[in-house]
């Protein structure tokens, strides 16, 4: 004999009424372990077919059901005066505030959010059977209470008792869900502070290696002759790439780590400290006295679309950088003699997973993270031909930035 349970000697009987028969035989194996003798019903309508043979002590009901659903079982149930005196529990995802009012509404003693422990629900099943079995007031049957909720009128006639049960079993699941998605959040942040850890331990030893590589092909092209020399040429841009895309990873952790406050930035020295990073390339810039709303990545932008053209425009790149004033904003301009664009990449040329169709074409992220970064600094950035309708003579990649006093 369990305690609380109306020391009645006799099993308590559960109709159980789920569709799933995997969560059925879950529910059926926890309620007989704790001694209880559960039915199965595979909908509303079965169970009611069954409900005078089983002559169930507490009904545990799914909502989401083919057939009947659980608020009608559970209206039907309340609506007749042989079966209104069994005990109902609604199993709900309780994905939206008006489930609580539809198990108000239906007549259901109290409800369960899935998913759910086996030794809640079997807590939750004794307190229903000890008030059940209680000594029931003799107040007057109170009226419907009306309520609003998202435009629409809904009638609940529970009496107060049993509405403060309701609320008490929605904010009780409210919490047990705010816990365990404060233990998830923790876990994650476990996790990604792991996932940083090795990052960091792969970047700094690929870096290590990747600038101990460097050195050696530049040595080995200084000193190649004229067959060795495009062998060279090549490995020295292989290792290049390598650093650019172990650059790339880092600048994507800093701009989802932290949002770094922006502050008035001068243009012109980061263009500059830019252009002396490619001092082997011909960038024709005339200088700008702009300043500009940006953080300490802006120079990341500049990187990666004077590396992007110089990437595809090869050994005779010739690129020109302008500024143009547009009154609170400043229109930069990164035009190259490359292959250009076509016009039907260029609407989807910052996506993260779009890639050119050139040999040369990376992973796309150089386009993407300057595409976020100029987004983070309330501009936009878009891409068109060097000549107007003529992709083949080159590209030229626009954006935009707020200008600070």
């Amino acid at each position: 004999m369990r305690s609380g349970e109306a020391d009645r000697e006799e099993p308590i009987k559960v109709l159980v009424v789920e569709d799933s028969r995997t969560q059925a035989e879950i529910l059926k194996n926890t309620l007989e372990k704790h001694g209880y003798i559960p039915t199965l019903a595979e909908n509303g309508k079965a169970a009611l077919q069954m409900i005078d043979t089983v002559n169930p002590d507490v009904i545990i009901s799914d909502v989401v059901m083919p057939v009947m659903d659980g608020y009608e079982f559970c209206r039907t149930i309340k609506n007749d005066e042989r079966y209104r005196h069994i005990p109902v529990i609604l199993l709900t995802m309780l994905t939206d505030s008006k489930d609580v009012i539809y198990a108000m509404v239906s007549g259901a003693d109290n409800f369960i959010t899935k998913p759910y422990q086996g030794e809640y629900l079997i807590s939750r099943l004794k307190k229903i059977l000890l008030r059940k079995n209680a000594p029931q007031s003799t107040d007057l049957v109170e009226p419907p209470i009306e309520i609003m909720l998202s435009g629409k009128k809904f009638s609940i006639s529970h009496n107060r008792h049993q509405i403060i049960e309701l609320l008490s079993s929605a904010y009780e699941a409210a919490v047990i869900q705010h816990n365990e998605l404060l233990n998830a959040q923790h876990s994650l942040e476990e996790a990604n502070n792991e996932s940083n850890l090795y990052l960091d331990i792969i970047t700094h030893d690929i870096n290590n290696v990747n600038t101990g590589a460097l050195a050696l092909t530049e040595l080995l092209l200084m000193r190649a002759g004229e067959s060795e020399k495009g062998l060279a040429t090549r490995l020295v841009t292989s290792v290049n790439q390598s650093i650019e895309i172990i650059g790339n990873v880092s600048t994507i952790r800093r701009l989802h780590e932290r949002r770094e406050a922006l502050k008035s930035v001068l243009l012109d020295d980061v263009i500059q400290n830019e252009i002396r990073r490619f001092q082997n390339t011909q960038i024709n810039y005339s200088g700008t006295h702009s300043r500009v709303s940006a953080d300490s990545l802006l120079d990341q932008v500049f990187m990666n679309l004077l590396g992007n053209s110089i990437k595809f425009s090869g050994s005779k790149a010739e690129i020109e950088i302008s500024v143009k004033d547009l009154g609170d904003m400043v229109e930069v301009v990164v035009a190259d003699n490359g292959p250009g664009i076509s016009d039907e990449l260029k609407p989807t040329i910052f996506d993260r997973f779009k890639r050119g169709k050139s040999k040369k074409s990376g992973k796309g992220l150089g386009l993407f993270i300057a595409h976020e970064l100029v987004n983070r600094y309330g501009g936009r950035i878009w891409a068109m031909d060097k000549v107007q309708g003529k992709p083949e003579a080159g590209a030229a990649i626009h954006f935009t930035l707020k200008k600070t006093e």
